[in-house]
């Protein structure tokens, strides 16, 4: 039968492959928000007298509650305080990612190989995994290792599953808290690890499938993950609550909505920004909206299987909102979104009808050994803390409150305890449970039919739902659209990849002629996906290598020409940087940093007059925009043309009462001599620079 693959045996291929396929080079710098994420976050630089424990009261870039841009995301703020001692390289943070993605691809393989025992299967789905060009943001970006951590985390919660009834439930909750406090997207995993346990019990469990006592103990363990995970963050982080959900409900609102904010009130998500450049479903009705992010949805997955063109950014308007609700893509995504989960659900059903037949026909061969007996000593310990889940609840309701004693633990009632009582009561009763015949021998491959259904059953309810919560459809999100989106949702493409191949080949090996077609399809499919990997992950070299093949792929992205032509302006190519700022100026006209950061080049160009009409403009339209009025005001200072402006300025500032424009103009026309233009400590932090000093 050959060995089974272990964790290391399956992670030193992929880890080759990973630094084949997504290492930056050496000299690498600092890449679009990597700059926020570690040179300017607070906590990872420890400003202020921040302690090793004080990233639990920060978000993901290090501000505090009141500040905070809703990315709650302590695990790897962990990691990077604890190895920027080490380096400050970029190029040192970038390469663990890559290891953690291969072990990703690993923990994939495991899981694979457990439902179906197929080595090549396995190893399918962990290759395709890891190769998977679209993630490339994600890998190579020093960022993305909160989406790498949370599909860990997701995949260590779903191979917890195989674990003995008593011990699942605690490795669930264990992988899915990792995972929440990773990255907030590992919430998908609290319906669709039950969803796993309900399909793969059987493949993971075959003599004691108990299928539904599994689930029931997957589901307890990973809504108590969530449930704690939501009420420690609001603990830890009390950020405010967003003003639509201040907005008291319509009159007559039913039941449903009334419930949906209820829980939104609980769940407490900081205010996530709205910026129509970054997302332009933000400002069109809800119809609108679903047509957009259903175009988006479809636009993903064909990149998911044929990645033509990668790209770091969506923004206006390379995906603008649409003026039609139904068109080909927008019907496409509707498909594409409604169809996987009732196709999963109906091929479970498949799988249990052809399950029990297997196991009735191998009992009608008289090839079946005796079933495992039950275990009544187990049952009697799995009924003991069954009772005492819910005595221990009874004892603090109608006990100990009111007699006025309170028992906690941190903060909560000791009768949480009652909740992984309860599970392992779940598990031991499934592991109690009187066996049943095993369709299959022990160490032998699984049929296709019946495993290879499980996980394909599995992999299209995770595509849908994993993605969700990044389609833009039950939230608007800050951008439109990132590839980073597609990490949990690979892993389900990946197992249905891996089972379609892995079949085809299958069936067309037994002839002759075709038994080298689904090896070469699968070989030209595996090449496709690792050149345009390797060719976007070479796009990270520097941050002017990124920007130019970003408004490259993606040349209807205002925000790609005009981050590309600061880049160019960092280096001395001013006539570039105008070139591309009035493209970007061309591309979003309202866009107020578009029209300051053209005036900017303008005015380090020494053409201060012609700078002017664009610095007008931009601080109209973004009155609180510190940083821009700052870089406006300074260089309108240096280039002495500052007092020249003070009737605009001033009128401006008259028009835009309590805003920053009202404050920094005049106090720069008041004070400009003393302080060498702008407040030193309004300006905005210069490039690849860390920390203001006075950064909270």
């Amino acid at each position: 039968m050959g060995y089974d693959p272990g964790f290391f045996w399956v992670l030193a291929p992929f880890i080759l492959l990973c630094m084949v396929l997504y290492t930056r080079a050496p000299t690498t710098n600092y890449i679009f928000d990597e700059q926020e994420a570690l040179l300017a976050n607070p906590y990872v630089n420890a400003t202020g007298g921040l302690r090793y424990i004080d990233a639990i009261f920060r978000d993901f870039w290090g501000l505090p509650p009141d500040r905070s841009v809703g990315s709650y995301r302590p695990v790897p703020n962990f990691l990077w305080r604890a190895l920027w001692a080490i380096s400050k390289q970029p190029f040192f943070h970038h390469f663990y990612n890559v290891l953690f993605h291969a072990v990703n691809g690993a923990l994939l393989s495991l899981v694979t190989f457990r439902i179906t025992r197929r080595r090549g299967t396995a190893y399918l789905a962990g290759a395709i995994f890891v190769s998977a060009a679209i993630l490339t943001e994600a890998v190579s970006g020093i960022v993305g290792i909160a989406d790498v951590f949370g599909g860990m985390g997701a995949l260590l919660a779903v191979l917890a599953l195989a674990l003995p009834g008593w011990l699942m439930p605690a490795g669930v909750f264990v992988a899915l808290v990792f995972g929440l406090f990773s990255k907030e997207s590992a919430v998908v995993c609290v319906p669709l690890v039950p969803f796993a346990a309900l399909v793969f019990s059987p493949h993971l469990h075959p003599e004691r499938p108990a299928r539904i006592l599994r689930t029931l103990a997957a589901l307890v363990a990973s809504v108590f993950a969530f449930v704690l995970y939501v009420e420690l963050r609001k603990r830890w982080f009390p950020s405010p609550t967003p003003a639509e959900l201040l907005e008291p409900l319509p009159e007559g609102a039913s039941a449903l909505s009334r419930a949906a904010r209820s829980f939104l009130l609980w769940f407490h998500q900081a205010p996530l920004p709205k910026d129509p450049l970054n997302n332009p479903l933000a400002e069109v009705d809800f119809p609108h909206r679903i047509a957009g992010a259903l175009r988006v949805y479809w636009r993903g997955l064909v990149q998911v299987v044929f990645p033509r063109t990668l790209s770091g950014d969506y923004s206006f308007p390379q995906e603008p909102a649409p003026d039609r609700l139904v068109f080909a893509e927008s019907v496409l995504g509707a498909v594409a979104l409604i169809g996987p989960p009732l196709a999963g659900i109906g091929m479970w059903i498949v799988g249990v009808v052809r399950e029990r037949a297997a196991r009735k026909e191998i009992v009608r061969l008289g090839l079946a050994g005796k079933p495992a007996p039950g275990r009544p000593r187990l049952a009697i310990l799995a009924a003991f803390l069954f009772a005492l889940a819910p005595a221990l609840v009874a004892v603090e309701v109608f006990v100990l409150r009111p007699r006025g004693i309170s028992l906690t633990l941190r903060g909560f009632s000791w009768a949480i305890l009652a909740v992984p009582v309860f599970a392992i009561s779940l598990g031991l009763f499934a592991d109690c449970t009187r066996g049943v015949v095993p369709p299959d021998a022990p160490e032998a491959p699984r049929p296709l039919g019946r495993a290879g259904l499980a996980l394909v059953a599995v992999g299209l309810v995770w595509l849908v739902v994993s993605y969700f919560p990044h389609s833009n459809i039950p939230v608007v999100l800050p951008t439109v659209r990132a590839e980073r989106f597609w990490y949990f949702p690979v892993i389900g493409t990946s197992l249905l990849l891996a089972v379609a191949f892995a079949a085809a080949h299958e069936r067309l090996s037994k002839r002759p002629r075709f038994r080298f077609v689904v090896p070469a399809v699968f070989l030209a499919f595996f090449l496709f996906q690792c050149v345009k990997a390797y060719a976007h992950a070479m796009d990270y070299r520097s941050d002017l290598t990124f920007w130019e093949a970003t408004k490259d792929a993606v040349p209807m992205s205002a925000k790609a020409h005009l981050n590309f032509s600061v880049m160019k302006g960092a280096r001395g190519d001013m006539e570039t940087r105008l070139a591309e700022s009035r493209k970007a100026l061309e591309l979003a006209p309202e866009w107020a940093m578009a029209h300051v950061y053209t005036g900017d080049t303008l005015c380090r160009m020494h053409r201060p007059d012609e700078a002017w009409p664009h610095y007008e403009i931009g601080f109209g339209r973004g009155p609180n925009e510190i940083g821009l009025l700052a870089l406006g005001l300074q260089c309108l200072y240096d280039e002495k043309k500052l007092k020249e402006h003070e009737d605009a300025l001033r009128t401006l500032a008259e028009e835009h009462p309590g805003t920053w424009l009202a404050y920094l103009a005049i106090d720069t026309l008041d004070n400009g001599e003393k302080h060498g233009g702008v407040d030193p400590k309004h300006r905005p932090r210069s490039y690849n620079e860390g920390p203001k000093e006075n950064a909270e």
